[in-house]
């Protein structure tokens, strides 16, 4: 059972709405992810001034593998539990995917015109960071990043939107790999399927 193309009929014979298909349903869900990225961006460059922003944004970093789960678990009970692993694996990718562009997309053009000196002033906060670290344990970290501002080396920012694209479609699909697994546990109760299709 091909599981991908679930929607080809988008009316059945009651007249109730079918399951949407797994892309339509990645790229709905990958949409609100990407929301959700969007703001945990502005929220840390909003905690470079205001350090308690940073406890919201570890909250919200570390709600990602349960809203993802939540993502994953209503579409294999949509399925009424008939999705392969790799079914449900391939969503977690693509829905990775579309959070990870809009995120990318949001955090260029940021960069690009809103807060052109933002990789240049984080920087130069990791030199004052480093610096004054107990120690001088950072002192050579400090050193390679005051390196890079008085060498003209600092990254465009479409050279650091593509490398979180790449550091999304990669955590993403390894988090998808274990979460789809662990949506399969669970059985889904046969009462519900009905009810939760015609919801959908």
């Amino acid at each position: 059972m091909n599981l991908s193309n679930f929607n080809r009929y988008p009316r059945q014979e009651d007249g109730s709405r079918a399951p949407r298909s797994l892309y339509e349903r990645a790229a709905g869900d990958g949409a609100w992810l990407g929301v959700w990225f969007t703001v945990l961006f502005l929220l840390s460059v909003a905690s470079m001034k205001m350090a308690l922003l940073n406890i919201i944004v570890l909250t919200m970093a570390l709600m990602v593998p349960f809203i993802a789960y939540r993502f994953l678990r209503r579409t294999y009970v949509a399925s009424h539990g008939l999705m392969s692993f790799s079914a449900v694996w391939m969503q977690g990718i693509l829905t990775f995917a579309a959070g990870s562009l809009i995120l990318c997309a949001a955090a260029y053009i940021f960069m690009r015109w809103i807060y052109p000196d933002f990789i240049l002033d984080t920087l130069r906060l990791g030199i004052e960071f480093y610096e004054h670290e107990p120690g001088g344990a950072g002192a050579d970290l400090a050193a390679e990043f005051r390196a890079i501002i008085d060498n003209r080396l600092v990254p465009s920012p479409v050279s650091i939107a593509m490398v979180w694209l790449w550091l999304g479609l990669f955590s993403g699909s390894v988090l998808s790999m274990f979460l789809a697994a662990v949506v399969r546990i669970a059985k889904v109760p046969i009462s519900n399927n009905i009810k939760i299709d015609n919801e959908q």
